[in-house]
């Protein structure tokens, strides 16, 4: 009976919930985009496995009113989580905005989490970059409709790395990652384990974790998202970019820190913003680890590419800078040359030269950026050295002479959109050559032939870059991008061949592939594989 007037209360207030949306809709706030589903409320599903568990969570997805630039505060949709059981340094908030709690696991752990939509429209939680069954990857087919809940458990078996959570939701009419994601649903997620401690990382204070997002904002302080028209019809074909960026849901990011290394944990939650990482004062960049987790050696960049949905986990010294004195990561300013100017359609096509020339510079180009300030407030006796020897788990290449090839053209359909060897979204439809079998290694091979770069992203596993060939001259990007370590995001860019290496191990099932500009997977750049025994 409890539980019953509890669903009660929380349908009475989704109904209050939509009721003052609609009235934003109606003054011409951002919500104006949102599709409400049906608001019956339901007993919550379950895909829970059998207990105990080491960590019970239950996570809320919800509207809310946060504070991010000065005056009125700004309408979002956010995560907010409970902890029913687990060690108490499982949640922690990431700042005091809108970013969702960072959830902190331990490899081995067994974990359970009720997941509630109080949101007016069907959502999914997706575990991005996790090894989990299909059923509880947040797939589009398997929606959270409003006023409903649904517990999904799996066992923690990937490496100590910095992982996230997202919604995923794609219905009859397309998909509503972007603009759910834009609106504030994405929190980080760290796992760690025995080994990684090992190495005397940077931690506590001196571990920082930095969710890097681009917002646009109306005078009003209320965040607008992609318009109608020629002008929405073209910043879905780019991809959303904000006109600032926001760290942890903060603009003009300043950190205070010791001279003393620290460990930046970065996350590209862009809808489909790529940042050319670099440090104002020239020094270079240390990457120590990616998706999947830390890397065998250290790695140094003068500049580090980041693409939506990628992670990249930093090392950096402010041993020789004054206190007094601050060091800024910035996004630097680049270019990316698009099929050679040979226009959208290849030249000739609806969108020809002309065009492509005007729009080149604001559609693939990108204006340098402030990220985070640091500000040097101390010294530090303690300094500290970074390990010439970082992973000792990161396993070698699968990939033997007769491993088969599977190859993905990345194009485009006129007057619809980007395809994946010819084919758009078709809700879980499977082709033939989109079946794999289960303890298989393939190679995957990408071959972009459209004018702009794809973030490539494989659900359920971490996969190995095995070779990256580029058609002609390389762009400034190139050189900042790491290629080593485990992914499960990689940038193809235009005219580029990617090959990488996949295991599909333990579970059969449907998992996707799409493309993480998420305006491209929202208007079907996006496809279902399945692995069968």
């Amino acid at each position: 009976m409890a539980y019953v007037d509890l669903q009660r209360r929380m349908v009475l207030r989704r109904l209050g919930g939509v009721a003052a949306l609609s009235t934003l809709a109606g003054a011409g706030g951002w919500f104006g985009g949102f599709r409400p589903g049906a608001l019956a409320a339901s007993e919550p599903t379950s895909m829970a496995m059998e207990g105990p568990f080491d960590v019970d969570l239950r996570l809320r997805a919800h509207p809310d009113e946060v504070s991010i630039l000065p005056g009125a505060p700004s309408n979002v949709w956010r995560y907010t989580a409970e902890r029913l059981a687990g060690p108490e340094e499982t949640l922690t908030p990431v700042g005091e905005s809108y970013a969702g709690p960072l959830i902190r696991l331990r490899r081995g752990q067994r974990l359970r989490v009720r997941i509630d939509n109080d949101l007016p429209e069907d959502t999914t939680v997706h575990w991005h970059g996790l090894h989990v069954p299909p059923e509880v990857d947040g797939q589009p087919r398997l929606p959270i409709e409003p006023a409903t809940s649904t517990t999904v458990a799996f066992d923690v078996v990937d490496r100590a790395g910095l992982y996230w959570y997202h919604p995923h939701p794609h219905g009859p009419d397309g998909g509503r990652v972007g603009f759910q994601s834009y609106a504030g649903l994405a929190g980080p997620l760290i796992i760690s384990d025995d080994t990684e401690r090992a190495l005397g990382l940077p931690d506590g204070e001196r571990e920082l974790v930095l969710i890097l997002q681009d917002r646009t904002f109306t005078d009003s302080n209320e965040l607008q998202y992609i318009g109608g028209g020629m002008g929405g019809m073209m910043t879905r074909m780019r991809g959303f970019r904000g006109e600032r960026v926001l760290v942890n849901g903060h603009p003009d990011a300043r950190r205070e820190v010791a001279t003393q290394p620290h460990r930046l944990r970065l996350l590209n939650g862009s809808n489909s913003r790529i940042y050319k990482l670099a440090w104002n004062d020239g020094r270079a960049v240390t990457v120590i680890g990616t998706d999947g987790g830390l890397l065998s050696r250290p790695e140094q960049r003068r500049s580090v590419t980041l693409a939506p949905a990628q992670r990249i986990d930093l090392w950096v010294d402010f041993g020789d800078t004054e206190p007094g004195q601050s060091v800024q990561l910035v996004s630097e300013e680049y270019e990316l040359d698009m099929m050679g100017g040979r226009g959208m359609m290849g030249g000739g096509g609806m969108m020809g030269q002309g065009m492509m020339d005007e729009r080149m510079g604001e559609m693939m180009g990108s204006e340098r950026l402030s990220l985070v300030t640091f500000d040097i407030v101390a010294r530090a006796n303690d300094s500290g050295t970074l390990p010439e020897r970082l992973a000792q788990d990161l396993p070698a290449s699968p990939v033997q002479a007769d491993t088969p090839v599977r190859r993905f053209e990345l194009g485009m359909r006129m007057m619809q959109g980007f395809t994946m060897n010819g084919r758009r979204m078709e809700g879980t439809t499977v082709a033939d050559d989109e079946i794999v079998r289960l303890g298989q290694t393939e190679i995957w091979e990408f071959v972009n032939n459209t004018m702009m770069p794809h973030p490539i992203h494989v659900h359920g596993l971490q996969f190995r870059i095995q070779e990256r060939i580029p058609a002609g001259g390389k762009s400034d990007l190139h050189d900042g991008i790491i290629d080593a370590g485990l992914h499960d995001t990689v940038l193809v860019f235009p005219e580029e061949r990617v090959r990488i290496a996949l295991i599909f191990e333990n579970f059969e099932g449907l998992y996707m592939y799409h493309c993480h500009n998420m305006e491209h997977e929202d208007t079907g750049m996006m496809r279902y594989f399945r692995v069968v025994a």
